[in-house]
């Protein structure tokens, strides 16, 4: 987490030193908004990756939770990745006021990746509701066949005695 510590200063001190500073007469009011908006994202995330990852200790000083593990998949992975679109942004950003839409990746990569489980979803639940009364009278009686067969195997099972 050092590394992206010194990163994270590094890139935005960068940018606030560059646009803001060097360059103040260029800046307008949208990128200014888009870099308030982004950083204040990127700063979320990045202190919810680092609260997380920490150690913790009862007063004892036994420890209570190990932090979670920064390089594990999934929700933890696509935190970094955001930071890292957004450090990319705003070092392209400085060279050009196109960069900006390269946030459109992240929607993008979140419709490639969800989009097949999310379609799943809609289909089941319209097919469902598209069955309606037939499909729940079908679901009734294959119920009710199931607990005939419970009931037939049940009684195979029992016991015959024979005199």
């Amino acid at each position: 987490m050092a590394i992206v510590d010194k990163a994270y200063l590094a890139i935005n001190a960068l940018y606030i030193l560059v646009r803001f500073v060097l360059q103040y007469r260029s800046i307008n009011w949208t990128e200014t908004i888009l870099y308030l908006v982004t950083v204040v994202i990127e700063s979320f995330l990045y202190l919810n990756l680092y609260k997380v990852s920490r150690p913790r200790y009862d007063p004892g000083g036994i420890l209570i939770d190990s932090g979670t593990d920064l390089s594990q998949p999934g929700l933890v992975s696509y935190m970094f990745d955001y930071i890292y679109v957004s450090w990319l942004v705003h070092l392209l950003s400085l060279l050009t006021k196109w960069a900006w839409g390269l946030y459109l990746a992240i929607p993008v990569y979140l419709a490639y990746a969800f989009g097949p489980y999310i379609l799943q979803f809609i289909r089941s639940q319209s097919g469902t509701a598209a069955a309606g009364p037939a499909a729940a009278a079908a679901e009734g009686d294959s119920e009710k066949d199931k607990k005939r067969q419970e009931k037939k195997e049940r009684k195979q099972q029992r016991v015959k005695y024979s005199r």
